[in-house]
């Protein structure tokens, strides 16, 4: 989980941050094919049709998904932009955000499926999962050793299930329109008190010459209140109440989680196969087009 407290006071990510986030995400992309080959290469080894189905038509299906999410944010909001964002474009980055927080925990259970039905055991639907300790006797050593590793378990006793979660049953998550300073908030609370009153007091005066005047402060402070704050770099289930949880870092965060998703489709085949002892493919490194 990236909560990076460097970046806390920003407001905006340095050049240098920008240009290494993109770096990274090319070096993600680059790394797909070779996750899908070495995938598409255990389904054929597999022995039980419902696994290999699994292998193919979920885990398979969905690693190009989580991988579009990403793009898809740092098209819309690339890690440099100055420029506000719009109503409309943080909730394309909600939309794809919680379309991300669904598949990328679906690949643990996914992969719990495919070593429960290759091993022929007969678990209840709801009881298969990768953390669950009816499933991991089915599962292959090395995979478990993987999962009890502190990085892995953190992210998802911390982060990754509680986010799935709260998208698919509670508060999901979402992208704040605009970030202030202290200064700013109160700035901004200040404006917005009194566009509200030339609005009531445009309402109530009958004379239409004072009514227009009204009307223009009112637009003239509204327009003041919107050149105030910066685009958030965090993104949020809920910051009160019961159910608040800490924000994160958008673009690193979404790039730590593409890359867990890549580790652990390597290591889950890499111990499957170590565990039936079947071969391994060898696959060459690849560059895909920069967008």
């Amino acid at each position: 989980m990236d909560n990076d407290p460097s970046l806390a006071n920003a407001r905006g990510y340095t050049a240098e941050q920008a240009r290494r986030f993109r770096e990274d995400l090319q070096k993600l992309r680059n790394a797909g094919p070779g996750v899908q080959m070495d995938l598409a290469h255990l389904a054929g080894q597999l022995t039980v049709e419902r696994a290999r189905t699994f292998a193919n038509q979920a885990l398979g299906r969905r690693l190009p998904v989580v991988l579009r999410c990403v793009e898809n944010i740092y098209r819309i909001f690339p890690p440099d932009r100055q420029r506000f964002l719009s109503q409309d474009e943080c909730s394309d980055v909600a939309i794809q955000l919680h379309a991300f927080a669904i598949n990328v925990y679906a690949l643990f259970d996914n992969i719990a499926w495919i070593c429960v039905l290759e091993s022929g055991a007969n678990i209840p639907p709801l009881k298969i999962g990768l953390y669950k300790p009816e499933c991991q006797p089915y599962l292959p050593a090395k995979l478990v050793e993987y999962l009890n590793e502190p990085t892995a378990l953190t992210w998802y006793r911390t982060y990754g299930k509680l986010y799935r979660d709260s998208t698919a049953h509670r508060i999901a998550p979402y992208l704040p329109q605009r970030a202030y300073t202290p200064d700013e908030g109160e700035s901004w609370r200040e404006l917005h008190g009194r566009s509200l009153q030339a609005l009531r007091e445009a309402a109530t005066t009958a004379d239409r010459g004072s009514r227009m005047l009204k009307l223009d402060e009112h637009e003239r402070l509204n327009e003041q209140k919107e050149s105030i704050g910066s685009n958030s770099l965090l993104v949020a289930l809920s910051l009160t109440g019961e159910d608040a949880s800490p924000a994160v870092y958008l673009h690193p965060q979404l790039l730590c989680d593409l890359g867990l998703a890549h580790e652990l489709v390597r290591t889950f085949a890499a111990a499957l196969r170590a565990a039936y002892g079947w071969s391994s493919p060898a696959i060459p490194a690849m560059t895909v087009g920069a967008q």
